[in-house]
């Protein structure tokens, strides 16, 4: 087998574990606006400051201790993505536990397969739907909370609720027990050729993703740039980006819905975007379609033509 490697840009000496990028960051910039929430209702997106998310994972964080969550316990995450899912995966890490992502198509088999391989002990849903099916699959956890409230099923300000007696250096405790070994997430696969097979992750995988991307990509990794996380949270390849741009200061804005990110592209303006080929297809495809609705389309297969010339041209310098 062929091996290549590149030297490390950067230490993790100064990190003891993932929750340390989300601290660090707060206390450098608690004001900077670290994501962006889509409305319920108009065009106006909701900025978070560092300073709220963290005052959310914590609290978060201390319902989980509240309800029971031992260090290194796991916790199951079922929804699309959404900013919830990032206070839902850091509040784990601050609670000492281990993150299992779980896909939102998942089948019903393959959440009982997951769960009982990984142990799962507290299991936090989208929907009514999520919260259903982590309910069938986990028989002796917890309990279970939803991302959406309304159900039946409580929710995360139940969760909240419930940690309000945890004391600051109780989870401060729980915050800093684990180190770069221990396990910070368990990733499945999709299981399509049988049981789901998982994948452990330390908390020292995140960091040297997360702090040598930004080391070797500075001209991208800023804190004056900003994204639409669109792919699935349940991939690590999401949630690994998601880590670099909270480290790094660059907003982040949510959508689960592909549909709506070439709408919103014109609104957020993101400075750079990690996709799949085919969400690149539709956005050709709706500008493409605008060009031709008013009579521009030579025009439009001209600006494709230079752009692909140019494209080509930055590749080879």
């Amino acid at each position: 087998m062929r091996e290549s490697h590149t030297p490390a840009l950067a230490s993790l000496d100064a990190y003891a574990n993932v929750t340390d990028l989300l601290v660090r960051r707060a206390a450098e910039a608690p004001a900077h606006v670290a994501f962006e929430v889509p409305p319920a209702s108009g065009d106006e997106w909701r900025p978070i400051s560092t300073a709220a998310f963290l005052a959310e994972v914590r609290a978060l964080a201390k319902g989980m201790v509240a309800a029971g969550l031992a260090a290194g316990e796991a916790v199951a995450i079922m929804a699309p993505t959404r900013y919830e899912w990032a206070v839902a995966d850091l509040a784990t890490w601050f609670a000492g536990g281990v993150v299992v992502p779980v896909y939102e198509t998942s089948s019903a088999s393959q959440v009982v397969a997951i769960a009982a391989d990984a142990g799962v002990r507290l299991a936090i849903g989208g929907s009514a739907a999520h919260g259903e099916l982590l309910r069938a699959a986990l028989t002796d956890a917890l309990g279970i909370w939803l991302m959406d409230a309304g159900s039946g099923i409580p929710s995360l300000d139940d969760l909240v609720a419930r940690g309000r007696g945890v004391s600051d250096d109780e989870l401060e405790y729980r915050r800093t027990r684990a180190g770069h070994d221990d396990p910070a997430t368990i990733v499945y696969t999709s299981g399509t050729t049988g049981e789901p097979k998982g994948a452990v992750l330390t908390h020292a995988n995140f960091l040297g993703q997360v702090l040598n991307i930004a080391a070797a990509y500075r001209e991208v990794v800023h804190a004056g740039g900003n994204t639409i996380i669109f792919l699935p949270l349940a991939h690590v390849l999401a949630r690994g980006l998601q880590l670099i741009c909270i480290a790094s200061g660059m907003r982040i804005a949510h959508l689960a819905d592909p549909a709506r990110v070439v709408p919103t592209l014109a609104v957020l303006r993101p400075t750079f975007l990690v996709v799949v080929p085919r969400v690149l297809q539709k956005i050709q495809a709706a500008a493409g379609d605008k060009a031709t609705a008013k009579g521009l389309t030579r025009v439009w297969d001209r600006a494709r033509a230079t752009a692909i010339t140019a494209g080509r041209v930055a590749e080879r310098r």
